[in-house]
Formats: structure tokens, sequence, C-alpha cells
């Protein structure tokens, strides 16, 4: 099927809401609450258990255990796809966060259990590492609690495992978010070993209902925004598959109907998690960005084989429902900066960048896209590219082949190039979607050319 001639949006769908709290608000509320729990283990007495060497190791066991805990908590928050979370930070940073939290926690935790069981197994001098590995198996088998902590700090080390750069590179995505699901049990876990041997739950009602709120404050956007607020909209909009459109070999766009559409608040540039409703797909979620700008009667997604099950998103029929996750990501509008607009797509990653050059406000000459592809006949939507960018007066180059052709001064991606290209990409904001390798290099060239990183908008989706 040849690509049919798409008209430009005339009445888009109304805009997601914008939250007025900023990523320092959120670090601040991140910390202040860590000062609490701080603050509530020095009411208990912890600063009086300083005597002694044993008491310092068992003082380090508590306060391990408290942020620990604390830092699983927020890494978890952060991937509850809360708009306050999403809209302010973004997916990118979030996911980045997510990762520097959980490790954190996982190596306090463990911290935790060795420090806790050398203070149990201590007497008049330190244990020796036999007697606190069997302070542990004791603890662990025959104390209250033991057996849920022991396995709930196992399941964190397994996720932190496969989380590692090296693994993630050796499974598939579905195995990687399998595995992490079991983030929920570990802190479930955690939590009956908190009620069980906690000394806050134990004898501090003030502490108790604290710990309470923070677990209340992390699992409840979860639970609505991953889950409920989801389901709610697939209910509503009865998403469904209208037709597929063959764009190259190897590419493809999906459009996805359904009820009330143009009620659905979405900007271009964002991106939707797509579950096909079959037998062999339903529970796989794959992200992938608008590659249109929002009509209120379809949403676009361009597909290119990359695997990961995407060669049978390609081949779905009409009339296949579908589940939608989303909108979610801040690669839009809502974060321009400046009236001028760069946008510098790499392969696929021309799909949000299309949208954008499609909806975004500007005057004639205001916008330009630098389009990155191996050969002309890779390039992707190219014809709806140019169609766009002649009914916009938008400039649009092409960069063609592997960037080892061209000498450094005039690879269009170095300072040299970009700055020969665009003298004026100081007073631009520049959206950035390719490759991690391509954009981790344009990152660079911007920020050796003084672009101030407000001005730059990127999304890895890196997992």
């Amino acid at each position: 099927m040849t690509t049919p001639q798409r008209a430009l949006p005339k009445n888009s769908p109304p805009l997601p809401r914008r939250w007025s709290i900023s990523p320092s608000d959120l670090n601040w509320i991140v910390l202040g609450v860590g000062i609490v729990l701080f603050g509530m283990w020095l009411r208990h007495g912890g600063a009086n258990h300083v005597a002694s060497p044993i008491d310092i190791i068992a003082s380090i066991g508590q306060l391990t255990a408290i942020f620990g805990t604390y830092l699983a908590l927020v890494g978890v928050l952060l991937m509850s796809r809360a708009p306050w979370i999403d809209q302010v930070v973004g997916s990118d940073e979030a996911s980045r966060l997510h990762r520097l939290a959980g490790f954190a926690s996982v190596w306090l935790l463990l911290a935790h259990a060795i420090a806790s069981s050398a203070a149990f197994a201590s007497f008049d001098a330190i244990a020796s590492p036999g007697e606190i590995w069997a302070s542990a198996v004791d603890f662990t088998f025959n104390q209250p609690g033991g057996l849920g902590g022991s396995v709930g700090l196992a399941l964190f080390i397994v996720v932190a495992i496969v989380s590692v750069r090296a693994a993630r590179a050796r499974i598939s995505y579905e195995t990687w978010y399998g595995i992490h699901l079991y983030v929920y049990i570990a802190v479930a876990l955690g939590f009956l070993h908190q009620i069980k041997i906690g000394s806050d739950f134990a004898n501090d009602q003030i502490a108790l209902i604290t710990w309470i709120a923070i677990y209340a404050v992390t699992f409840l956007p979860l639970v609505i925004y991953r889950f409920i607020e989801p389901l709610i909209r697939n209910i509503a909009h009865r998403y469904y598959i209208d037709q597929v459109v063959i764009e190259r070999s190897g590419v493809a766009s999906i459009y996805i109907a359904g009820s009330g559409l143009d009620r659905l608040p979405v900007r271009a540039g964002q991106w939707f998690g797509i579950r096909v409703l079959a037998a062999d797909g339903w529970w796989r979620s794959h992200p992938f960005s608008l590659s249109a700008g929002p009509d209120g009667k379809t949403l676009r997604f361009t597909i290119e084989a990359l695997g990961d099950r995407t060669h049978e998103l390609q081949r779905v029929k009409p009339g296949t429902r579908v589940f939608l996750e989303g909108p979610y990501g801040i690669l839009t509008g809502a974060v321009r900066t400046r009236e001028k607009v760069l946008l510098i797509a790499g392969g696929i990653g021309i799909t949000p960048l299309r949208a954008l050059l499609e909806v975004l406000p500007a005057r004639r000459g205001d916008l330009a896209l630098l389009y990155r592809g191996p050969s002309k006949e890779s390039l992707v939507l190219r014809t709806e590219v140019d169609r766009i960018a002649e009914m916009r007066g938008a400039k649009v180059s092409y960069m063609l082949g592997s960037r080892d052709k061209y000498a450094f001064r005039d690879d269009p991606l170095s300072p040299a190039g970009l700055w020969a290209s665009y003298p004026d990409i100081r007073d631009r904001d520049v959206y950035l979607c390719g490759s991690p390798s391509m954009m981790s290099a344009v990152e660079e060239s911007l920020k050796e050319l003084g672009v101030p990183k407000r001005q730059v908008h990127l999304e890895r989706f890196n997992w």
C-alpha cells in the first residue's frame, strides 16, 4: 500500500495539563523526606549508639536500612508515570535517576544485611566473616521476618544484576521487564520485614504513620497512572488498528483509531506504549512516538522492524484491538524556550521530529531540520517532510552516508559543521532524536558550541 497524503491537522485535541513544579522542587522534597527520616533515627537514640565499634556497626546497619528502603521507594515512584514526574523531568531523566536510586538502594541494603548480621554476632569483639555468615543464616531461618527480608534482598540483587549494561545487552526487553516486576515483591517483603522487627514501627506511632505515608505516596501514583488511568482511557477510547501503510522496506506506519480521540489530551512528540490484544502479544508493551501531529481522528506511529517483535507489529490486521499506555514524554513544544528551532534526526528518529515540524508554531524561516541517514533510500517519510517544509517555509538538510567519510571539520554534526550551517544555533531550541551514539555526539557538539542545556531536548528510550 502506498503512503496516503495526510493533511496537516486543523483542529488539535486538548493539550495535557502542565504542572508548575520544577525539578528542583522534586529534589527538595526527596531531600526533605530524607532529613525527616534521619531526624527520626536521632529521635530514637541513634546518636547515642556510637560508644563502641560494635555500636557503630549497628548504627550503620540501621541507617543503611532506612535509606536503602527510602531510595528503593524513590526509584519505584520515578517509574510510576505520574504526570508531575514525566512532564517535569521527562521519561529519559526519570529512567536515569531510577537506575541511580536502584543501584544505590541495593548497595545500601546489602550493607545493612552485612552490618546488622555483624552487630548481632558480635559480643566482646567484632565477629569474624564466618560468624557473620552464620548470623545471617540464623536470622533468615529462625527470626521473625527474617526469611522475607532475605528473599527481598535477593530479589533486589537479581534485578540489579540484569540492569547492568553488559547484562542488558544479552537479554530481551521482555525478559528484562519481567524480572523488574520482582521489585514490587521485594518492596512488599521489605515492608513486612519492617513491620516485624523495625524499631520505627514497633515503638513510635509518628514514625509508623510517616513510613506508611511514604509507601502510600509511592504506590498510589503507580496504581493510578500505570493501571487505573490507562484502563479508563482504553475503555473510553476503544483503540484499534485502522490501517497499516508500508513506507519502505522494513518500515510501516500504523494508524490507530478509536472513539472520541478528539478528547484525548496529547501533544506532537509524545510517545505511547502499544500492546496488541492478541493471544501471543497482549502482555508486551512497545514504546513508539507519534509520527504525525494529533488530528483528533487517528494516532500514527511509524515503526522500523528492528527486533523485539516489531516485525509482528507491522503485520497486524486492521480492526485488531490495541491497548495504549500514554501519552508520555516531554519532547514537545511545551519545553520550548526560543522562537527558532532546529530539529536533528537520525534514522527512524525522524518520527517525533516530523510531528513537531508539522505543528510547532513558527514564522517562515524559524524552523530547520537536519536529517541523517545512511542512504537516500533509507530516509523515512521524506516526501512528507519535504511537503511540510515547503508549506511552512522550513529549511531541511539531509546528511547521507557514514560520518566516517567526512573530515572532522566537514562533518555536519561536528561543532564546526553545525556552526557553519546554523550560525544562530545558540539562539535556537534543539530537538534531537536518533541512535544513542548520534545523540551523544551531537550533545557534545552543542556543549562545545555553548548551547545552553535548557535549550537541548531529547529522549533516549533506553532500558
